[in-house]
This record gives C-alpha cells, sequence and structure tokens, in this order.
C-alpha cells in the first residue's frame, strides 16, 4: 500500500510537471505573435520608406523629362536664331552686290566723245566737253558734279595712272597729301569693278574725292565735287559704277 503511494505520488508529479510544461509552451506559443506584431510594426516603416523612394524616383523622371523639353526648347531657339542669322547675312550680301533701288529711275545715257555709257538719275545731266572728259552734274546745282574719264586697259599702265590722278587730286584741294579712303561704305561693290582705289582731300567747299577702277577691258577714272555734307556722294559712287563701253 505504501509503494502505491509513492508510485502514485510520483505519478502525480510527472503529471503536473508535464502539465506544467505544456502550460508553459502554451503561454510561450500565445506570446510569439505579440512579439511579431512587435516586429512587424518596423517593416511598415521601410515599406512608407519604399514608397518615399518611389515617390522621388517620380520626381527624378519628371525633372529629367522636363530637363529634356527645356534641351529640345534651346536647340529649337539656336536653329531659329541661326536661321534668322543666315537671313541677315544673305540680305546683307544681297544689298552690298546689288544697290539698283539707289538708280530707280535712271536713264542709259551715251558720252558723245568717250567710248562709254552710263546710267543717268533724273536730278542730274551728262555733258561731253572733249574727246577724254565728260561732266556728269546736278541740274539744280552745277558746281556739284563728276569728272569722268575712260582709257582702254590694253593702253594704260594702271599704277601709273593712279600716281597722275593722286597729283590731280592734290593740286585741287588744300591737303598735301590725299587721303586713301578704305571705308567699304565709302568705295563701291559692284563685284565687276577690278583694281578699285579711291582719294580724298579736302576743299573750302567739300572734300574732293578721286577714284579710279578697271571694268572689263576699261579703266574709269572720276573726281567728285561735293558739298561740306557730302550730299551727292553716294548717288555720284552709285552711277560711277554703272560705266561700262558701250
Amino acid at each position: 500500500m505504501k509503494n502505491r503511494k509513492i508510485l502514485y505520488t510520483a505519478l502525480s508529479a510527472s503529471l503536473l510537471l508535464a502539465a506544467c510544461g505544456t502550460d508553459t509552451s502554451d503561454e510561450d506559443s500565445d506570446k510569439q505573435p505579440i512579439e511579431n506584431t512587435d516586429q512587424a510594426t518596423d517593416p511598415g516603416t521601410d515599406g512608407a520608406e519604399a514608397t518615399d523612394s518611389d515617390t522621388e524616383g517620380t520626381e527624378a523622371t519628371d525633372s529629367e523629362t522636363e530637363g529634356a523639353e527645356d534641351t529640345e526648347g534651346t536647340d529649337e531657339d539656336a536653329t531659329n536664331e541661326e536661321e534668322a542669322t543666315n537671313d541677315s547675312d544673305s540680305a546683307a550680301d544681297s544689298s552690298e552686290t546689288d544697290d539698283t533701288s539707289a538708280l530707280e529711275g535712271a536713264t542709259e545715257t551715251l558720252s558723245d566723245e568717250q567710248d562709254f555709257k552710263i546710267q543717268v538719275l533724273p536730278t542730274y545731266k551728262l555733258v561731253s566737253e572733249e574727246p577724254g572728259r565728260d561732266i556728269l552734274s546736278h541740274k539744280e546745282h552745277d558746281d556739284k558734279f563728276m569728272v569722268i574719264g575712260t582709257m582702254q586697259a590694253s593702253e594704260t599702265d594702271f599704277d601709273k595712272a593712279v600716281e597722275n590722278m593722286k597729283e590731280t587730286l592734290a593740286a585741287t584741294g588744300t591737303d598735301a597729301s590725299p587721303v586713301e579712303l578704305t571705308d567699304k561704305t565709302q568705295l563701291p561693290t559692284n563685284k565687276d569693278l577690278e583694281k578699285v582705289q579711291a582719294y580724298r582731300v579736302a576743299s573750302t567747299e567739300g572734300p574732293i574725292t578721286a577714284m579710279i577702277f578697271q571694268k572689263n577691258d576699261m579703266i574709269v577714272r572720276v573726281m567728285m565735287y561735293d558739298n561740306t555734307d557730302e550730299s551727292y556722294y553716294k548717288e555720284f559712287l552709285n552711277m560711277a559704277e554703272t560705266i561700262e563701253a558701250k
């Protein structure tokens, strides 16, 4: 009987211990989801950070798109500016090579004594004084005029003709030495003219300009008598450029 009690007591203790162990395990199991719940909070934060990263990526993509659009706009503006520049350059070239508008209404006039013809504006007249000298003067202001002389290039030394012109010019003005004109606005723009040289001296009435050039087989020498405001120089120059053989 004593042995049974001991056995029963031992068995009860074993069952109790086993029960305690089971309960402890169950409690641990019950507690585990709570720990997992706490740990699950962090991934949520990571997810938010991922969302922010995606947002930043989207903003970067938008920025790149805007940058590409800005680049396209800049390229288009540069192209338009280049085209405008080319158009402007073409217009400038055209104005330099074609100044026919300045001679609107001019009449082709033949020299009576020399072998040339010239486009004469309505306010001017051409008079031949001698075989090597024609006078193109303003009809209302005949003290403003241009003397025209022509020679055959094959029979003339151009350099000597230039020196002779400079000596004549120096004798008519108040300056001892004529000054060469290099400003393009004061020189002919006709591409058919060769070896163009021009010089100027001052006088009390206004500047006197001498110019010499070759056009085909003809050498042309002119002397222009202007007023102090140079009111007639451009018209003289434009008409001189039209001189050519008959």
